[in-house]
């Protein structure tokens, strides 16, 4: 076996007879525990890809395998977007499925999958819905219409089956709260199950719960706490201060919440009653919110179904469950939080601390005799025990920001030169791009032609074997490389146009929202309008949905609150909170910063200090040293379409940028061990080219190979 630069393990062939089709395998599971070495999902899927291209004659190429539910879209799986990006790199033209419903639950994200893929030259080859692929060089996407609707039906059919599925779950269950019959093992429970053999040989399984002598204990100290006038919060702070174990066994903060010990103290199954119906149903039962996810349906207690239990016993007495609910009423009333509100915001905003997202609590104030409605956003980690603030913002404050910066990003974007100053500033870059792009265009029309001529000479004898596989791998790698470029070039052209249209767009709905003055319709389209609403200490960040590049621009802190690695102040942030704040931006958007550099706060006495002797070069100084690299740089390009280093192409790269051996050892290296992109590379290089400049170096020296990787992303190392 070897391996391409992608990870992918290739199984070695005769070069004599390449097989026509290179071959991957995407498989999925809805969970991890069904992606188990001990279940059988993802081995029999895999299994099968690799006979059917034995019976084939394929070249198996490797699997990409993700534990996730369908209904997410396929570039925002982890593997999915991986196969996605190989492709672009033609790693290989046919992907095969073992199910269709592998690929998506929903019909519309299979099909935008399989058209993505197809207009790039990949076919398809799903097991329920199987078409023999055409030979890659006779394959154009589009032609075959009779391979679009078999795959359409497909999906749909997948998706009608899921419904039933669902329904006949749906229905088992309600069958079985008819008959008093608890299903899910509850906290505070032991769940024995049992197996019957009648007279004819048949089994039937049955279970019965048993109470869990420790859990139960905690039951029952959650009732009488909160009968003794103990809110929800406290006792949730108690049970992870006395380190007790949550249901799902998490210890220690944000293990406990309040909604857990609200459950626990609104289940009837602990006063012995089966209830059945609380929520709608499946996920296909229930709608969506205005961010498109899920949303729960509750129904009225009136549509519940409740039964005495005939296999559960209770914990809790029935007068003294009754008494209970009755308290959650009465203290729901009394503290708000089933009031409505008008409120604009509610599932935008996010705490700038921890970011967590804050949920609005309205409620009834009383102060100097009088009453009053007050809605205020409180952090989500504060509910689960978290240690975050509490108190964010009050929500009429927080809506008068918001709708200031809207108005203030209106007015900006009703200046009529906006669009025209975007176009003409990037008209030449434009020019040089297009450029670039027709000689990538015409540099990777004769990569067919010069692998043809290769194999030509190799199959008449006048190659060895040993040097043609070098020199294919030599043409591969370059071919790879010029698609990266063409890819990135397409980027460039492609995020003009978009940065235009979102403009456009936001305008458009800036002005709709302040011509609508129904507050129900208001919300509807500040939630198209806005992504998120961040709330910091000193300010707020409004995130928009349809942004032009600039709008949304990364955060510089590497986390939260901004102390990681202070000497003089420690952080508080947990590594969770640090992991996830770092992810919101993403790998591939880091790894085009050509720079990354961590700035440590300046030290007081640095600030304070009057002394005229620290040694510090003066702006006039710098200014100088880097007009005489860009006279060098200009000098250097004056028969080119650039002017600097930073618009070098590969080509250029390879011919302005010559490296000694030593320098070419350190960027080996330092490809395998920071596990370096073709992108990271050339820009590495890039940037040691302009340290040499402004050392008026003519050659660029390991020294400046080792600086320019110190300025990677530290995540890289790791």
């Amino acid at each position: 076996m070897n391996t391409n630069g992608l990870g992918l393990q290739y199984q070695n062939k005769e070069l004599l007879s390449l097989p026509a089709f290179q071959v991957v395998i995407y498989a999925r599971t809805s969970t991890a525990a069904q992606a188990d070495e001990d279940k059988i999902s993802i081995p029999d899927q895999i299994e099968w890809a690799e006979n059917l291209c034995k019976e084939r004659g394929w070249e198996f190429v490797g699997s990409y395998v993700d534990t996730l539910p369908g209904d997410v879209e396929f570039e925002l799986r982890p593997q999915g977007f991986k196969l996605l990006e190989n492709a672009g790199f033609k790693q290989f033209n046919l992907v095969l499925l073992y199910h269709s419903s592998r690929l998506a639950r929903e019909p519309w994200v299979g099909l935008k999958t399989i058209s993505i893929l197809g207009k790039g030259g990949i076919q398809t080859y799903i097991r329920n819905a199987p078409i023999e692929p055409l030979p890659p060089q006779n394959y154009i996407y589009g032609n075959n219409v009779a391979s679009e609707y078999l795959n359409a039906l497909s999906l749909v059919g997948d998706k009608q089956e899921n419904i039933a599925r669902s329904e006949r779950v749906t229905s088992g269950f309600k069958n079985l709260a008819q008959r008093g019959i608890v299903v899910f093992t509850l906290y505070g429970y032991k769940k024995i199950p049992k197996i019957e053999i009648t007279s004819a040989g048949k089994q039937i399984y049955s279970w019965t719960f048993e109470i869990d002598p420790t859990e139960s204990v905690i039951v029952i100290r959650i009732y009488k706490e909160y009968n003794s006038g103990k809110s929800l919060r406290k006792i949730v702070k108690q049970l992870i201060i006395d380190k007790i174990p949550s249901p799902s066994g998490k210890l220690g903060l944000g293990s406990w919440s309040a909604t857990t010990v609200r459950n626990i103290l609104s289940n009837p199954v602990y006063a012995g009653t089966t209830r059945w119906g609380r929520k709608l149903g499946s996920k296909y039962r229930q709608g969506r919110n205005e961010n498109g996810k899920q949303k729960r349906v509750y129904m009225s207690i009136d549509k519940w179904i409740l039964k005495n239990s005939n296999n559960c016993p209770k914990i809790i007495d029935e007068p003294y469950f009754e008494k209970t609910q009755a308290l959650l009423k009465t203290r729901g009333k009394i503290a708000g939080r089933q009031l409505s509100t008008d409120s604009l915001l509610p599932g935008l905003v996010y705490c700038g601390d921890c970011q967590r997202r804050a949920y609005s609590k309205t409620r009834e104030v009383h102060k100097n005799g009088k009453t009053y409605i007050r809605t205020d956003f409180i952090d989500q980690s504060y509910a689960r025990g978290l240690d975050c603030r509490r108190h964010l913002m009050s929500a009429d404050k927080l809506e008068q920001l918001v709708l200031l910066q809207l108005q203030s990003r209106l007015q900006r974007l009703s200046k009529t030169d906006i669009e025209k100053q975007l176009i003409s500033k990037n008209t030449d870059s434009k020019l040089v791009v297009g450029e670039s792009l027709n000689q990538i265009t015409r540099s990777l029309k004769t990569y067919e032609t010069k692998k043809s001529r290769l194999l030509d000479v190799y199959l008449s004898g006048i190659l060895a074997k040993d040097d043609f596989t070098k020199q294919k791998n030599k043409l591969d790698n370059e071919e790879t490389l010029l698609i990266q470029e063409q890819n990135r070039l397409f980027e460039i052209i492609n995020d003009e146009q978009k940065k235009i249209s979102a403009l456009r767009t936001l305008k458009e709905l800036l002005t709709m929202f302040s011509a609508t003055t129904d507050q129900k319709l208001r919300k509807e389209m500040l939630h198209r309008i806005i992504e998120t609403v961040v709330i910091y200490r000193d300010h707020i960040d409004v995130i928009y949905k349809y942004s032009s590049g600039s709008l949304n621009e990364p955060n510089g802190k590497p986390h939260p609150c901004g102390f990681y690695g202070d000497k003089t102040k420690e952080c508080k942030c947990n590594l969770n909170q640090i992991l996830r704040y770092q992810k919101r931006v993403s790998g591939p958007m880091l790894d085009r910063i050509d720079i990354h550099l961590d700035v440590p706060a300046v030290k007081t006495e640095k600030l304070v200090s009057n002394e005229r002797n620290l040694k510090a070069e003066t702006s006039k100084e710098i200014r100088k040293r880097v007009q005489k690299a860009r006279d060098m740089q200009l000098k250097r390009y004056k028969k080119k379409k650039i002017t600097s280093n930073a618009e070098m192409s590969t080509k250029n790269v390879k011919e302005f940028c010559v490296l000694s051996p030593e320098s070419l050892e350190i960027l080996r290296l330092a490809v395998e061990r920071m596990n370096l992109s073709a992108r990271s590379y050339f820009r590495t290089i890039k940037i040691a080219r302009t340290i040499a400049d402004l050392e008026q170096s003519i050659k660029i020296k390991p020294v400046h190979i080792a600086e320019s990787l110190q300025y990677r992303p530290k995540q890289e190392t790791t």
